[in-house]
């Protein structure tokens, strides 16, 4: 059983209930032998319901969290978090929307963790790759993510904030979640390699 979680910025600290946005993504990649959690990081189940804020107030809390996560008190608040998280299945695929990347490279896992997890990560925003198995898909609008990114391995046709609503986006995360599973099956089958654009 593969489990698949998002791993996103908080537009309201306060919430980590999913989006309406990211429950129908996850709805749109059920499949037999997928297991999906119910919230976002930092994955207490405990949330208020989801209400939308506006853009402005959202880019705030967001970029205060990826200049805050570079602290070391981020990895020790919330490292234990997401290793309960991966603990539960033998392998994990988070969904790491734009500055998600960087959070997660943030928490400094050890190899031990990183070999049962891949990313996905959709409009990335960090300061480098993840040391994991993973895949950067980036909009060919997306400015904010080419900032950091020049190199993907897939472009797509929306900017930094319609990447769930695209339909190109569920094929290349459910292709990759396919590959995931494959390669978990079978250890010695290597991961289809994907070019960067």
């Amino acid at each position: 059983m593969l489990r698949i979680a998002f791993l996103t910025g908080q537009s309201n600290p306060a919430c980590w209930a999913l989006s309406p946005a990211q429950t129908a993504f996850l709805e749109r990649l059920e499949r037999g032998g997928r297991e999906f959690h119910a919230c976002n990081f930092p994955y207490q189940m405990e949330s208020p319901s989801h209400e939308a804020v506006p853009l402005f107030v959202a880019s705030v809390y967001n970029s205060a969290q990826y200049l805050l996560s570079r602290r070391r008190t981020f990895s020790e608040r919330y490292q234990a978090a997401v290793q309960a998280l991966l603990s539960r299945r033998p392998h994990t695929v988070l969904l790491a929307g734009s500055c998600g990347l960087e959070l997660f490279n943030n928490l400094c896992l050890s190899s031990t963790w990183l070999n049962r997890v891949s990313v996905f990560a959709f409009g990335p925003v960090a300061r480098r790759r993840p040391d994991c198995r993973h895949v950067l898909v980036q909009g060919r609008n997306d400015g904010i993510s080419r900032m950091f990114f020049n190199s993907v391995h897939h472009r797509v046709d929306c900017g930094h904030m319609d990447y769930l609503q695209q339909e190109e986006v569920v094929t290349l995360c459910d292709s990759f979640l396919n590959q995931v599973a494959a390669s978990e099956t079978h250890p010695g089958a290597p991961l289809k390699d994907t070019a960067c654009e």
